[in-house]
């Protein structure tokens, strides 16, 4: 891991982990990411021979972590807001401040950083014995008690209904090419790792979806273009099903620099 300093040729990666619930006193999906929170990853240079020229050709990335609520009605303004919040980061010297979303105090410091790419990646804690990288998400169909005592009440409304989101699709897949992805860690990287079509239906796949659907109306509404970001849900098992908790953030950084080098 490499000390943060200020570069032009970094992307942005924002990971997301859970609180506990339900039987899980701990969860591994925001123990597997925390220790990276505020860290510069270094990335492998791409071979001359694969390198594609529309690719970003990042050499770092910069990794920036927050814990999600196991809570319906809290997501959907949450994941937002994240994609509001780190589309850049302010630096002064070679410290990296987590920008407002106040416009009015970004525009107070006089030094702004742009990256080159920015990637979603969450993480939640999945069936036991290996990592799935789940490839899509569905608007409807949730149920299950979050740690609010909640349940949704319609499987065929969106757990939170808003009007400026009767539009989305029902149905959102990644960008990312999963089975690839999966492949790519089951046999480069010697992880038990599996492509996955059925994020759960639980608060997992709603954070999923409410991502992808965030990057999706950004970029209806002309805001950015179709690569300026990238969304992605990963399940680990749970700690000892079969790897330690160090194995999992070993896991995670890996998963990471093939997410951020091949899309």
């Amino acid at each position: 891991m490499a000390p943060i300093s200020k570069v032009n040729d970094k992307v942005k990666v924002v990971l997301t982990g859970f609180q506990p619930f339900a039987h899980h006193l701990t969860n591994p999906s925001w123990l597997s990411v925390q220790p990276l929170h505020n860290t510069l990853l270094d990335l492998p240079e791409v071979p001359v021979a694969k390198q594609d020229p529309k690719h970003h050709n990042a050499t770092q990335a910069y990794l920036v972590c927050q814990e999600l609520p196991v809570e319906y009605q809290k997501v959907p303004n949450l994941v937002p807001e994240l994609h509001v919040t780190h589309s850049r980061t302010i630096t002064k010297g070679d410290q990296v401040i987590q920008v407002e979303i106040d416009e009015s105090k970004q525009e107070e410091e006089k030094e702004k950083e742009e990256y080159l790419k920015t990637y979603y990646i969450h993480v939640g804690v999945g069936r036991d014995g290996h990592t799935a990288i789940e490839t899509q998400a569905h608007r409807t169909g949730y149920g299950g008690l979050d740690n609010a005592k909640w349940t949704p009440p319609n499987k065929d409304e969106p757990p939170v209904v808003k009007e400026e989101w009767s539009a989305d699709p029902d149905l959102l897949t990644t960008t990312v090419d999963t089975a690839a992805l999966a492949e790519y860690l089951k046999t480069e990287k010697g992880w038990i790792c599996q492509q996955s079509l059925d994020a759960g239906h639980y608060l997992c796949e709603y954070t999923f979806y409410l991502s992808m659907a965030e990057r999706q109306r950004r970029i209806t509404a002309g805001e950015e273009g179709e690569g300026e970001r990238t969304c992605l849900f990963v399940h680990l098992p749970s700690v000892g099903n079969p790897y330690t908790l160090e194995e999992l953030q070993r896991f995670v950084k890996d998963m990471i620099v093939a997410v951020v080098t091949q899309n």
